[in-house]
């Protein structure tokens, strides 16, 4: 295996691990209706769900973003 290839599959291995970080198992799933709840919540705070669930995208976009650049230079 090449050093490129080392890399890569490093990579690879770093975003499997990522991907797997929050399991079930630890963080167990909201119900539709604890979704709703804490939609009310924040509306009533002046904070989207929308927004939220754009910040915590983008926090696992960019892990898996910095991963891939670092494998690629």
């Amino acid at each position: 295996m090449t050093e490129r290839e080392e890399r890569l599959e490093e990579a690879l291995l770093r975003i499997q691990q990522w991907a797997r970080a929050y399991p079930v198992t630890v963080f167990l799933p909201v119900t539709e209706a604890d979704l709703k709840i804490a939609e009310q919540v924040l509306r009533a705070s002046g904070i989207s769900m929308a927004a939220l669930h754009g910040a915590w995208a983008r926090h696992i976009l960019n892990g898996i973003a910095e991963i891939t650049e670092e494998a690629l230079r």
